[in-house]
């Protein structure tokens, strides 16, 4: 019995339209099969709100080349029929209603003069009209969270993500990419990732992230005592080789003057009052000596925020189980924030984890495995809190 879901023909066209490519084997095969919706406009929404399709129209805006052969892609086009038909098409697929008059009008003129299909096809994609209908998808926006695997489906999210050179593959979300790029989300957010914007890394070692913002930012300090046992541990975080050569960490070319590494102890910030638009710290204050150390230091990245500044934090948070070193249950979140006498500048979202299913992995058992969003030591579980907190 053939398969009882979507027409292979209406399939093709659609990914030739989209996509600008055939539809492999696998993914005709799984379209077309019956347990699927077997609407045809489900099927545009899916390959439309596909990372291909994103990043395609990223490449069409910036004026770049998408195809390897485009002339084959235009060939393809011009299989689809008549212009007309090939107009109404283009309208449905991109913009998801019928050509109107004017614009009918518009492309049968242009196809006439010669313009390629494919430019058509291009100029509705990157259209104002397109970019509402694209804005009204809804998208997970939530700043203060346990991390989250609904940021894997938010562009603009992922946009930052991939501009850090990192995977936005799902089969290898993890924590750490998820807190590098929930905190440039959060600042751009909050309208503090600005040029002329200072930012304080507290627990540094020599992250990723650092380099990035040294790329965006006036200034980045990082600080860390880079000393004990992270020198040989976790991919050296805290070797004191980066204060001297910072540039051998870094993963792609950066602002150097941008850029400061120093040694530091988070508990004591040795800077002015009101010096830094951010200070943040990822996964860190977690060793700073328990919940005292900890508090003390977002005391202290507390007070070296300018007024209207934001102070960004990732810990380990407790989703189940029994209290852990260096790790803190939910009651004690919530009483490090208090301590820092600033502001939540939304509810934190703890409720990521009933809302999704997550096997965690075991840390004693296999650390590298993915993804890595929620972990295990012994009986507890835990992941992952962002927050973020203004100081007025």
């Amino acid at each position: 019995m053939p398969p009882s879901g979507r027409d292979a023909t209406f399939i093709q066209d659609t990914y030739w339209m989209v996509l600008g490519r055939a539809a492999t084997p696998a993914e005709l095969a799984d379209e077309q099969q019956g347990h699927l919706n077997r609407d045809q406009l489900t099927l545009l929404r899916g390959i439309m709100a596909s990372a291909e399709f994103s990043r395609l129209r990223r490449a069409w805006r910036d004026g770049r080349e998408t195809h390897t052969d485009p002339e084959a892609v235009e060939r393809a086009l011009t299989a689809l029929g008549p212009s007309d038909l090939f107009i109404r098409r283009a309208y449905e697929t991109i913009l998801g209603r019928s050509p109107d008059e004017g614009g009918q009008r518009h492309y049968l003129a242009a196809l006439a003069g010669g313009e390629r299909r494919l430019n058509i096809i291009r100029g509705l994609a990157i259209s104002d009209e397109f970019d509402r209908r694209w804005r009204s998808i809804p998208r997970d926006t939530q700043l203060c969270e346990l991390a989250n695997p609904a940021k894997w489906e938010n562009e603009e999210w992922l946009d930052l993500l991939r501009s850090l050179g990192l995977s936005d593959d799902r089969l290898v979300m993890h924590r750490k990419p998820y807190e590098f790029t929930q905190l440039l989300f959060g600042c751009r957010r909050l309208g503090v990732l600005r040029d002329d914007a200072a930012f304080l890394s507290v627990g540094a070692g020599h992250e990723h992230v650092l380099y990035w913002l040294a790329n965006h930012v006036r200034r980045v300090v990082a600080t860390d005592m880079y000393e004990g046992v992270w020198q040989g541990e976790r991919a050296r975080e805290g070797d004191p080789a980066v204060l001297e050569n910072p540039d051998q960490y870094a993963p792609f070319p950066y602002r150097r003057d941008h850029l400061e590494f120093m040694r530091m102890d988070g508990r004591s910030l040795k800077f002015a009052d009101g010096t830094f638009d951010v200070s943040y710290s990822l996964s860190s204050i977690e060793h700073f000596g328990g919940f005292a150390g900890a508090a003390q230091t977002m005391r202290e990245m507390a007070r070296v925020l300018k007024p209207g500044g934001i102070l960004a934090l990732a810990t380990e948070y407790v989703i189940s189980g029994p209290p852990q070193e260096e790790t803190f249950q939910p009651a004690e979140i919530h009483a490090l924030l208090q301590a820092s006498g600033l502001a939540l500048v939304e509810p934190i979202d703890e409720r990521v984890y009933q809302r999704y299913q997550s096997e965690p992995v075991d840390l004693a058992d296999n650390p590298y495995r993915s993804p890595h969003m929620t972990v295990r030591l012994g009986e507890t579980v835990f992941t992952s809190v962002m927050a973020f907190l203004r100081k007025v």
